[in-house]
C-alpha cells in the first residue's frame, strides 16, 4: 500500500524505488513501533480514541512487532507498520489521527540517535578503562616520544597512552552533552502545525523516555541539527579511533614495539610470513569514510527551507552508517588494545635512540654554566651535527666555539643527563612523565571514570524507568 489519496495514477515504479526507505527503515522499525505504543496511549488519554479501539491497535502492534521486519512494495516504515496493524484491525485506520509522518519520523530518529549514544558511551567507558589498565601495567615502561614521527625524546608508554585516554575521554564528553539536546521529542508536532487535537505532549514524551519536549512544533519537524551533531560525535570518536589505529599499525611494523593479537590480524594469500593489522586498517579508513558522511549530512542540511523536506531521508541512513561504524570500530579498538603485547625491552632500547636526551644536555647547560637556552641550544646541536660522543672534552671543545666557558659541567652530569630512565623522572612538572605525576594522572582518571559510569548507569536505569512505564500503560489497556 502506497498512500495515493491526492493523487489519481500511481507512482512510478522507478520514482517509488528511488523514493522509498524501506530498505534502510529497518534501523527504526523497534522505534516506530514504540512511537505508535505511545501516540495510541496518547490518543486513549485525550478521549479521541476508546479504551477498545486502543486495546485493539496495541494488540495489532504487538503481532506486527513479533512477525519482524519483512515489509516490502512500501514507501516507508510508518506506511508499513500502519497498513499491517489496518490489516489486522479497522482501529488502526485512527491510529494516524493528530500526527504526521513528519513528527513520527523525527521521534523515531532521536530514539534512534540516542540509543546509539548510549551504545557509544558504554563502548567509550570499556575502551577508557583498558586505557588505563595498560597505562597502570607500564608506568616505568621506557619509550621513544616523536615529533614529525622523528625520534625526539625518551618517555614512557604509560604517558604516552594517558594521551589516547584524554582524547577518548572527551568523545564521550561530546556524547554525553549530544545526548541532551537529542533526548527531546517533537511527537505532537504533526506535519508542523500541531493539531486541533488535544495531545499532552510531556506525557507520550515521558513514555518514550525523553527528558523533555521539542516545544515549537516547526522546529520539532524540520532540525536535523540532532541528527548532524550524532555523526559528528561518531566522526570525533573515529578521529581518535584512527590516530590509536595509526600509531599501532606503525607500531607493529618496522617499530617493533608491539605484538598485535592474531584475533584481528590476517595473514596473506601468498606470503606465509606476513602478519597484517588489518582491523587497525579498516578502523582508520572508517574514519576517512564518517568524515565523508558528515560532509554529506551538513551539504544536505545548509539550506533546507523550513519546514519537513524529503531530502532529510537521505540524511537518515548516513546517521545509521556512521553510528554502526563508530560503535563497532570503538569495541574492536578496547579489544584488540585488550590484547596487545608490548614489547618492552624493544621500545626502552630504541628511547636512546636518535640523540633522544639532547633537549635534557641543552638543559644541564642552561642549569650549570648559567648561559641562555638558545645558545645551549646551538652547542648541542652542533655535536650531533660532528656526530661527536657527549663528553665533557668534546662538550667544552664546541662550547667554545661559541664563546662559552664550560667549567661545571663534570662526567656524572653528562652520565645522568644520557640515562634514559633518569631524564623521564626528572620531568615532575604537572603533566609530565615522572612517576609520580604520571600516578597522579592515573588517579585522577580513574576517579573520573568511575564518575562517568555512575552517570551513565543512572542515565540508563532512568531512561529504562520511562519504558517501563510505557509498557505498564499498554498493559493496563490490554488486560
Amino acid at each position: 500500500m502506497v498512500l495515493r489519496s491526492r493523487l489519481k495514477k500511481k507512482m512510478d515504479k522507478l520514482a517509488l524505488d528511488f523514493s522509498s526507505s524501506i530498505d534502510s527503515d529497518k534501523n527504526i522499525f523497534y522505534y516506530d513501533i514504540l512511537v505508535d505504543y505511545a501516540h495510541v496511549l496518547n490518543l486513549l488519554k485525550g478521549g479521541i480514541i476508546n479504551k477498545d479501539e486502543a486495546k485493539e491497535i496495541i494488540l495489532a502492534l504487538n503481532g506486527v512487532k513479533e512477525m519482524g521486519y519483512k515489509f516490502k512494495n512500501y514507501e516507508d516504515v510508518h506506511e508499513a507498520i500502519e497498513a499491517e496493524v489496518t490489516k489486522i484491525t479497522k482501529a488502526g485506520l485512527k491510529m494516524h489521527t493528530a500526527r504526521s509522518r513528519n513528527d513520527e519520523v523525527a521521534t523515531c530518529l532521536r530514539l534512534f540517535a540516542r540509543d546509539s549514544l548510549i551504545s557509544l558511551m558504554a563502548a567509550l567507558l570499556e575502551l577508557r578503562g583498558t586505557i588505563i589498565e595498560i597505562a597502570q601495567n607500564n608506568l616505568n615502561t621506557i619509550m621513544p616520544g616523536f615529533t614529525h614521527l622523528q625520534y625526539a625524546q625518551p618517555t614512557k608508554l604509560a604517558h604516552h597512552i594517558i594521551a589516547y585516554h584524554d582524547s577518548i575521554e572527551r568523545d564521550f564528553s561530546r556524547a554525553k552533552e549530544a545526548f541532551n539536546r537529542i533526548n527531546l521529542c517533537p511527537l505532537g508536532s504533526a506535519a508542523f502545525a500541531s493539531t486541533s487535537f488535544k495531545l499532552d505532549r510531556q506525557y507520550t514524551a515521558n513514555l518514550l523516555g525523553f527528558d523533555g519536549v521539542v516545544e515549537n512544533s516547526v522546529d520539532g519537524v524540520s532540525s536535523r541539527d540532532f541528527l548532524i551533531e550524532c555523526v559528528f560525535v561518531a566522526t570525533s570518536t573515529m578521529l581518535s579511533l584512527s590516530r590509536i589505529a595509526e600509531e599501532l599499525i606503525l607500531w607493529s611494523s618496522e617499530f617493533d614495539f608491539v605484538e598485535l593479537p592474531d584475533e584481528y590480524t590476517s595473514t596473506s594469500s601468498i606470503m606465509p610470513q606476513k602478519k597484517n593489522p588489518d582491523i587497525a586498517e579498516l578502523v582508520r579508513a572508517k574514519c576517512g569514510k564518517i568524515i565523508g558522511n558528515l560532509t554529506s549530512v551538513m551539504a544536505i542540511y545548509k539550506a533546507m527551507p523550513y519546514t519537513y523536506n524529503r531530502d532529510f531521508q537521505e540524511m537518515n541512513e548516513i546517521l545509521y552508517d556512521s553510528m554502526r561504524i563508530v560503535n563497532d570500530s570503538t569495541i574492536l579498538m578496547a579489544r584488540m588494545l585488550e590484547n596487545v603485547r608490548f614489547k618492552v625491552e624493544v621500545m626502552e632500547r630504541k628511547a636512546k635512540k636518535g640523540f633522544s636526551t639532547a633537549t635534557e644536555m641543552a638543559d644541564l647547560l642552561v642549569m650549570k654554566e648559567n648561559i641562555p637556552f638558545r645558545v645551549a641550544h646551538r652547542i648541542v646541536g652542533k655535536l650531533v651535527m660532528d656526530k661527536l660522543d657527549f663528553t665533557v672534552e668534546n662538550v667544552k671543545k664546541i662550547a667554545k666555539e661559541f664563546g662559552v666557558e664550560v667549567k661545571n659541567v663534570g662526567d656524572k652530569d653528562l652520565k645522568d643527563a644520557l640515562d634514559v630512565k633518569k631524564v623521564v623522572e626528572k620531568r615532575e612538572n604537572v603533566g609530565g612523565t615522572s612517576t609520580n605525576e604520571i600516578k597522579k594522572m592515573l588517579k585522577v582518571r580513574e576517579e573520573k571514570l568511575k564518575k562517568d559510569i555512575k552517570f551513565f548507569e543512572e542515565l540508563v536505569d532512568k531512561v529504562s524507568a520511562k519504558l517501563e512505564r510505557l509498557y505498564a500503560e499498554i498493559e493496563k489497556v490490554v488486560v
